[in-house]
């Protein structure tokens, strides 16, 4: 029994008088204490996903089918998030599952002290009062190693700079101890010093407080050296996944071998990267099969009519492409 369990997940967004794919029965496990990576090109869907979970969804986007089975405790029935109502999702947003959103400046309240957005969630969780939320605060502050913890304590967002405000964002979501953490793109636009901090400071919290964290970003070379276990999403669609190693040593879908061909390396110093032709079809533009099929140099008229089935490649290691398995020498 895995901590989540998404089955066939479906999003659509209204558009006028349409409600357009956005996510095309999406399934996936993470295990307890698991770090796994979502990875794939912007308008891809890993942020939808992601805010599916927690049902966070934007305005014009319903969930069409599908399930998110949660199992919070092992000797209890896990629980479908889709057929909670909000008050029960409200207990486990924050306190059982948290989220890392990106541009941590815009979620940040720039008119309520650090310390307070901190401590909040504990409130309203029941799990401390104003002298305990505030002790446990300072304490996260600390952990996150974050110097003169009582100053950052008491400063404004717009006190701290952009690497600190994401520190602070990751104390609002670690806070409760939570045992699952989404973490979505919490390294972009950092630089290389402040990404690793980052980085070292989510391993802490899977290793110490055993969270296990959905890890979403767009660069497969930090996804490489954070994740064990990552998942290939293109165009509403999980295209391939599997062992991290697995999947770099033997991509078996032409957007994994494209996107990994795209990392640059010292084995790759002075030659040309790979490059994917086109781009990511809106949710407009989205045809019948494989989605990738109009970027695909090996595609074919069975890819055009249906999306491929799952083909099962040994050791955990599965692809949505009718040439998996199959040489692309």
């Amino acid at each position: 029994m895995s901590l989540l369990e998404v089955r066939n997940l479906s999003v659509g967004i209204r558009r006028k008088n349409k409600c357009l794919p956005a996510l095309g029965g999406i399934d996936f496990d993470i295990e307890a204490a698991e770090i796994v990576g979502l990875a794939g090109e912007s308008g891809c869907g890993k942020t939808l996903s992601a805010l599916s979970i927690l049902r966070l969804l934007p305005q014009a986007a319903e969930i069409e089918g599908g399930s998110i089975i949660f199992n919070a405790d092992i000797k209890e029935k896990g629980r479908d998030l889709l057929s909670l109502d909000e008050a029960a999702l409200c207990r486990i947003r924050g306190r059982d599952i948290s989220m890392i959103f990106q541009e941590p400046r815009q979620s940040l309240n720039p008119l309520i002290r650090i310390g307070a957005q901190i401590s909040e969630t504990l409130k309203l969780h029941g799990l401390g009062d104003g002298k305990q939320a505030r002790a446990a605060a300072l304490d996260m502050i600390e952990k996150l190693g974050l110097a003169e913890p009582e100053k950052i304590f008491n400063a404004y967002p717009h006190q701290i700079s952009g690497g600190m405000c994401q520190r602070v964002m990751i104390a609002i979501a670690a806070i409760c101890r939570p045992r699952l953490l989404i973490a979505d793109e919490p390294s972009t636009a950092l630089d290389q010093a402040s990404q690793n901090q980052i980085l070292t400071l989510l391993g802490q919290i899977n290793r110490n407080f055993g969270a296990s964290i959905l890890f979403i970003s767009h660069d497969l070379s930090l996804v490489r050296r954070f994740c064990r276990r990552f998942l290939v999403m293109y165009a509403g669609r999980i295209v391939e996944k599997g062992p991290a190693e697995t999947l770099f040593s033997a991509p078996a879908h032409p957007y994994t071998r494209g996107l990994i061909g795209a990392i640059p390396n010292r084995e790759h110093r002075g030659r040309p990267l790979a490059n994917i032709n086109g781009r990511v079809p809106s949710i407009e533009d989205r045809l019948p099969g494989c989605p990738f099929a109009p970027r695909c140099p090996q595609a074919g008229e069975r890819c055009l009519s249906a999306f491929p089935p799952e083909t099962d490649l040994g050791g955990g290691h599965l692809a949505h492409c009718i040439m998996a398995g199959k040489s692309h020498a």
